[in-house]
């Protein structure tokens, strides 16, 4: 421990022991401070067994990032590694273009307001278009059809006698 470390009140009383088999060692400390389930020999064990394991099965055909599905043909990964780590790269380059216009924006100098019409809220985004007129603004209106002459608009059936005055 580094000279000045104080255990937290949960750590100060007795130790665990190791939960694994036949061992009776005390747990080992997290970097958080707070035990873990097994001491310091058993958990490296542990570790270099899954180690072992998984390069076990990534030389049977297994996945080199994951072990456990199989490749792609020609491939090292398989789909759903492939497409993880595509969608890491992916984000790292947008992260890495949202710093580079960052430092762009902090790198120009200060100046004063340019106005524009952004100011008052218009914008090539909400701005309507301006009308244009159409071929029926500029032709010339049709001669009405005298009413006489539209005998569609008559009921053959009914005069209208119900709508006049007398």
């Amino acid at each position: 421990m580094p000279p000045g470390f104080v255990r937290p009140p949960s750590l100060a009383g007795t130790v665990p022991t190791c939960a694994m088999k036949r061992c009776r060692r005390p747990c080992a400390i997290k970097k958080n401070g707070e035990y873990a389930h097994a001491c310091q020999p058993c958990l490296d064990r542990r570790a270099a067994s899954c180690r072992r394991r998984r390069a076990a099965l990534a030389a049977e055909g297994g996945c080199r990032r994951c072990a456990y599905r199989k490749r792609l043909a020609g491939d090292f990964l398989c789909r759903r590694c492939r497409d993880d780590r595509d969608a890491e790269r992916a984000q790292k380059r947008r992260d890495a273009l949202d710093a580079a216009m960052i430092d762009e924006f902090a790198a120009r100098p200060d100046k004063v307001h340019r106005a524009s019409n952004l100011d008052r809220g218009i914008s090539p985004w909400n701005a309507k278009r301006r009308k244009e007129p159409t071929a029926a603004y500029w032709s010339p209106l049709p001669d009405p059809e005298p009413r006489e002459d539209r005998e569609w608009a008559r009921s053959i059936s009914d005069s209208g006698w119900r709508y006049s005055r007398s």
